[in-house]
């Protein structure tokens, strides 16, 4: 469970954060809400660090990603990522009918996920790993052009981790 949340943070901040690479599937543009994220899609990949805390018996670590994104069919944002130990894919798209942003996720270690936001920065959901699941929320913030923030709180029960990542290109 603890290599769950720890995979699964580094996984739900770096999929936002690292939403960056040439867009490879059309269409080739985003439109509409989702032009928000159009400033991180192109080159160069973003380079992310992950400050992981400790859980259990795994000391805090820091985690270095890279990550390869697109614009895939109906709007969304496809990214790919990975470190030497993990791999996730997660899709981000607005749905307008419901008038909100979300976010999806599945990745190497069976971990999936699906998060929701009104304003494209603040998610809020479940993850889960077979039958254990936690609460997520997760703030990303643009500091710049060239850097992204993402400050993540997994809660499961009455356990509380927090993940923080910096990307930058």
């Amino acid at each position: 469970m603890r290599l769950f949340f720890n995979l699964a943070s580094l996984a739900m901040v770096m999929g936002y954060a690292l939403l960056e690479t040439p867009a490879l599937a059309q269409p080739v543009a985003l439109t509409g809400k989702m032009q928000a994220l159009s400033y991180s899609l192109g080159t160069p990949p973003w380079n992310c660090v992950t400050n992981v805390p400790a859980m259990g018996d795994r000391p805090a670590r820091t985690d270095t990603g890279s990550g390869l994104f697109e614009v895939a069919p109906g709007n969304v944002v496809h990214a790919h990522f990975s470190t030497p130990n993990y791999a996730g894919d997660f899709y981000i798209g607005f749905d307008p009918k419901i008038n909100m942003y979300w976010q999806t996720t599945a990745d190497s270690t069976g971990g999936h996920g699906f998060l929701t936001s009104a304003d494209g920065k603040n998610y809020t959901g479940t993850i889960s790993m077979g039958p254990v699941s936690a609460q997520d929320r997760v703030t990303y913030a643009r500091i710049s052009a060239n850097k992204i923030t993402a400050h993540e709180v997994i809660t499961a029960g009455s356990m509380s981790s927090t993940v923080d990542s910096t990307c930058t290109r």
